[in-house]
């Protein structure tokens, strides 16, 4: 299992150089910067799991740091925790209106600060759960509709090119008539099997298709 990544967003250099030595002893992934204008786009080429911000910094400050953050589909469900000195209620009313998980004032006590961070890491990770979950219940109920909707017109389909076999089966056909009607017996059995991985919600898997369109795909591993 890798490790949870953790991005420090501050422009005081002894401000992080302390952060990252506790949190590597923890077995944390940490990254750091102490541009807060490039923030944003180091967060989508870090993917972090959680977001140590200060407040109090030049050009950006965190407020608008966590603003930007939470605008974006790709970075608003990263849980940030506000790490700074500022510690007046205008700040910290701000900071939970903005979407902040939590807010820490410096200085800080060790085992408190990490075990913020471990609640909030842990809340994270049962929302990205609940979320697979919702997703294989409603791809389940789609299933369940998919087997329900065109089974029956499938069946019935079947049936016939059995029939129309059997009633054939007394007449020379061509070597191309065979062929048609093995490629209806194929086209069959693959929708049959298709339908049949539906109701594996587990081996189902969403994935980018074309532009904004997903499409969904099976995991054939036993």
């Amino acid at each position: 299992m890798s490790a949870d990544r953790i991005f420090i967003i501050d422009d005081n250099k002894m401000n992080i150089n302390l952060i990252n030595s506790i949190l590597g002893k923890e077995g944390y992934e940490v990254f750091s910067t102490l541009d807060s204008t490039t923030a944003f786009k180091k967060t989508l080429e870090i993917k972090p799991d959680l977001i140590l911000l200060d407040i109090m910094m030049p050009e950006m400050d965190g407020f608008q740091v966590c603003e930007q953050l939470k605008a974006s589909d790709q970075t608003r469900f990263i849980p940030i925790i506000f790490l700074t000195s500022r510690n007046d209620e205008e700040g910290i009313k701000r900071a939970f209106e903005l979407g902040a998980a939590d807010y820490v004032t410096r200085p800080f006590n060790r085992t408190e600060l990490l075990a913020r961070i471990r609640t909030h890491l842990d809340l994270k990770n049962t929302h990205q759960k609940l979320i697979k979950l919702e997703r294989q219940s409603a791809i389940l109920a789609m299933a369940v509709t998919a087997n329900h909707e065109i089974n029956q017109p499938l069946t019935v389909l079947s049936g016939n090119l059995f029939l129309l076999k059997e009633s054939l089966s007394s007449k020379a056909l061509s070597p191309k008539e065979m062929e048609y009607m093995e490629r209806m017996e194929k086209a069959i059995m693959k929708i049959k099997m298709i339908l049949e991985k539906f109701r594996n919600p587990s081996s189902i898997k969403i994935q980018k298709y074309i532009e904004d369109t997903k499409m969904v795909v099976f995991d054939d591993r036993p």
